[in-house]
């Protein structure tokens, strides 16, 4: 194979790396949000003196709503822990090894886990590798030497050049062929192409300036699954196979208009503070407070310097502009009902609502991330030829609290003070009780201590006790 025909892509590459890029920086933020350059540009600002577009793009902050987005809906889902069901495995050391270091780099499946889905939200897609080299090794002893056993490796959509689908027989579309860049420095970059039958592994050299060149090593394998290891997680899948959607697609724009937005205002807020002076060439003007202006005694009253300053107004419309595009975030992320702010003219039923869109929505989050644990297992249980238990499960949280514990709580108590019922008062301690203590054992002593401590008040009186 020549270099440019391993380096070619899939028709959708080009486009959705370029998409991918893009919502990294805007996960990321800092330093490489700002290399993005997402700051509209002033007719001949990046030719005035000192590169003010450089200047602008380093005194305009970023507010990462991406970011926060993601990150409510990872603690929320793995706000439980999985509750994985190994069966006669939960003794197997090959088992808890793979379990507290998933990648060899001493990742555990949970903090692997959490990262994926990190990445697939914000890029769209991940793909997981679960390989076992063993291909690579000709003996037993030289597997062991080498330390080779099954493991998880993920690959963002840039890394990922080429992959075929194909339908089977009984309609399953299965994976036929995938290359992905494995390594790469500013010298080399191997490459790994997968068929079904056989792996193939690259080296291509790099030059000064970043292009590939020649093929360095080639090294071919038999395949010995007889199937491609690599799953394609997506939250949000597309028509496409091999591709997924964003979840922060639209918030990612939003946030790059409020960037702009801001940028406008620091400029805007910089003028009123520094207005500019316009002035003939003639005329003498020294800057700072008390600075004195002197013009000659003949000039035309319409060539006298005058301050271009903006009005308070316009600031005033960046703002609110600011505040209705924050708000449309957080209505398209349901996330409203966790991100309320002081002031908010929601209602009680309209919180309820976001939290049942928000609830819904990281339920079937919560699906696919299982099903891709559950592809995971599948693929190291055949790499580790072990025969998977039969009671063998895996669980995702199916439930998300996201209720306001301390509007619930105020309601409560109004209720205890609004219906003085001995039964009703004690059914509202109960929730009480269950909403705020998690322990179970610590729990069902104060419920003990409710039960007793009612069954005093409709007996003997109101009595304390501990």
């Amino acid at each position: 194979m020549k270099a440019e025909d391993l380096l070619s892509t899939h028709t959708a590459y080009n486009g959705h790396a370029s998409e991918a890029d893009f919502f990294y920086r805007s996960y990321v933020g800092g330093k490489l949000y700002q290399q993005g350059e997402y700051l509209t540009k002033y007719l001949g600002e990046q030719n005035a003196p000192g590169d003010a577009y450089a200047k602008r793009l380093a005194a305009t902050p970023l507010d990462n709503h991406v970011k926060t987005t993601v990150d409510i809906y990872g603690s929320f889902l793995f706000r439980s822990l999985p509750k994985r069901t190994l069966g006669k495995l939960i003794e197997d050391p090959s088992v808890a090894n793979f379990m507290m270091d998933v990648d060899q780099s001493g990742t555990s499946f949970n903090t692997f886990m959490k990262q994926v889905t990190d990445m697939a939200m914000v890029l769209g897609n991940m793909w997981i590798l679960v390989d076992k080299p063993t291909y690579a090794a000709s003996t037993q002893a030289e597997q062991e030497a080498l330390g080779i056993k099954a493991y998880c490796c993920a690959y963002t959509p840039q890394n990922v050049l080429d992959w075929k689908y194909k339908k089977s027989i009984s309609g399953k579309l299965e994976l036929t062929y995938i290359k992905v860049i494995e390594y790469e420095d500013k010298d080399i970059s191997q490459i790994a192409v997968w068929a079904k039958d056989h792996i193939h592994k690259y080296t291509v050299s790099r030059t000064n300036d970043g292009e590939y060149g020649d093929i360095i090593e080639e090294f071919k394998y038999i395949n010995p699954l007889g199937t491609i290891p690599f799953i394609n997680y997506a939250p949000m899948p597309s028509p496409t196979p091999g591709i997924g959607f964003s979840l922060v697609n639209d918030v990612a724009y939003a946030q790059k208009y409020i960037y702009n937005l801001i940028s406008e205002l620091e400029q805007n807020i910089r003028i009123s503070g520094h207005p500019s002076l316009v002035k003939t060439p003639t005329t003498r003007a020294s800057a700072g407070a008390g600075a004195i202006i002197e013009i000659q005694d003949d000039m035309d009253p319409g060539h006298k310097p005058y301050l271009l300053q903006p009005s308070s107004a316009s600031i005033d419309g960046i703002l609110n502009s600011i505040d209705k595009i924050v708000h449309s975030i957080h209505r398209m992320t349901h996330t409203s009902a966790v991100q309320i702010m002081r002031g908010s003219p929601m209602s009680g039923t309209a919180l309820s609502t976001e939290r049942q869109l928000l609830q819904t929505k990281l339920v079937d989050l919560s699906h696919t991330l299982q099903e891709a644990e559950l592809q995971i297992w599948k693929l190291w249980f055949q790499w580790m030829n072990i025969d998977q238990p039969a009671e063998f499960d895996i669980e995702y949280a199916e439930s998300f609290d996201i209720r306001d514990e301390h509007s619930d709580l105020e309601l409560y108590r109004k209720a205890i003070e609004t219906v003085p019922h001995e039964s009703f008062q004690k059914e509202m301690h109960y929730m009480i009780t269950d909403m705020l203590i998690k322990d179970e054992m610590i729990r069902d002593k104060v419920i003990q201590g409710i039960d007793m401590n009612h069954n005093i008040e409709g007996g003997m009186g109101v009595q304390t006790f501990e």
